[in-house]
């Protein structure tokens, strides 16, 4: 689930609203009352739970490959 502050993009439009969808996508897809997108301006400070997990990856050089003749 996100959870994120929203405000509409609107500048004559004061709505900011607190929005929860269970994908990003959907997130971005909110709309205001008005009728004009809503604008991620913020997250919530502290989660029940985590939302993201933190993955290490390692990068090794690139191996070239042999041109082909």
């Amino acid at each position: 689930m996100y959870l994120a502050r929203l405000v509409c993009s609107d500048p004559g439009c004061a709505a900011e609203i607190a929005g929860e969808t269970p994908t990003l996508h959907e997130l971005e897809a909110l709309v205001c009352d008005c009728g004009c997108a809503l604008e991620v301006i913020g997250w919530p400070d502290v989660a029940a739970e985590p939302l993201a997990r933190v993955m290490m990856l390692r990068v090794g050089a690139a191996r070239r490959v042999p041109e082909a003749a």
